[in-house]
């Protein structure tokens, strides 16, 4: 009996070693997961995010998810960085950057965002009311006021519809400067109120934004103002992932998004997220769409 005392106590520290092993193991599994996005203003942003990467963090703990941490990135090059770079595993922003991004990084659609309740949205490029310009042609020459440039309303769409009707741009240094005279000039406002606001004064020609926007700002503009052009309709956000991201994540984050507006919670999360209504599957009409951007979206200046 005592010669088996020594076996027992080893079998006993054994099982104790293999015990704190598993549980040694198990925290090592647990993950964290990065969710990304574009700003010029990174505090506010991740400020934006937060609650939403809390509710996230509750919901994907069941496959070992410790946290879901905010990334911002400060342009388009830099989220394509950061997604080739794995520092960034689900991205969210409006559907024509993020198919940009995907045909640049390999990141691939998740979902679409119904952000601010809206599944779909628009461009419109107008003018005063009392310009002599008609059609898009008439731009040549001329001065355009873009919002920013990772802005899909205020920039983007725009921007290719200009592209596809046979024009060409050309960034100016400041709305001061000339434009050439076979090429449309552009300037960044960088917000809507200095687009309005220059467009009334005749600074520059005409401007562009989102058809939602530009209803709202005419409402309160010195002068009554026109469409020129109207864009077609495309997804207004979505959530991508990386190409090499574990399915294991892909497929919960598609889970919990998915059924997210189903719950008193998860409506509460969304709803302080940007008043998301809710994820969805992405239609393909729209995708269908934004794909039709994608040849045009390389010849536009996405940096600053």
């Amino acid at each position: 009996m005592q010669n088996s005392l020594p076996m027992i106590r080893w079998f006993r520290f054994c099982l104790i070693l293999v015990v704190c092993i598993v549980s040694i193991s198990h925290v090592s599994r647990a993950e964290t997961i990065t969710i990304g996005t574009i700003s010029i203003d990174p505090i506010d942003e991740a400020r934006t995010f937060k609650p939403f990467s809390e509710y996230l963090t509750r919901q994907l703990a069941t496959i070992g998810v410790q946290s879901v941490d905010i990334k911002i990135a400060r342009d388009i090059d830099d989220a394509i960085a950061m997604l080739k770079e794995k520092k960034i595993d689900f991205f969210i922003d409006s559907s024509v950057t993020a198919s940009y991004i995907n045909s640049r990084s390999g990141s691939k659609f998740l979902l679409r965002r119904w952000k601010k309740a809206k599944g779909k949205y628009r461009s419109v490029i107008f003018v005063n009311s009392d310009s002599p310009i008609k059609d898009l042609s008439e731009l040549l020459g001329k001065t355009v006021a873009f919002e920013e440039p990772f802005s899909t309303s205020g920039y983007m769409l725009p921007g290719v519809a200009m592209l596809r009707s046979g024009l060409r741009l050309s960034r100016l240094e400041s709305f001061r400067s000339k434009a050439p005279t076979d090429k449309v000039g552009f300037v960044m406002a960088n917000d809507n109120e200095t687009q309005i606001a220059w467009v009334e004064r005749d600074i520059v020609e005409a401007a562009a934004m989102s058809e939602g926007d530009f209803r709202e700002f005419i409402k309160s503009a010195l002068k009554p103002m026109r469409i020129l052009h109207t864009t077609s309709y495309v997804p207004y956000h979505v959530i991508t992932h990386r190409a090499d991201l574990d399915q294991k994540y892909v497929k919960r984050m598609k889970d919990v998004l998915l059924a997210a507006h189903e719950t008193d919670d998860g409506k509460k999360y969304l709803a302080s997220f940007e008043r998301t209504l809710k994820f969805d599957e992405i239609p393909d009409g729209l995708l269908a769409e934004v794909k039709k951007l994608a040849p045009y979206i390389s010849n536009l200046q996405l940096t600053r």
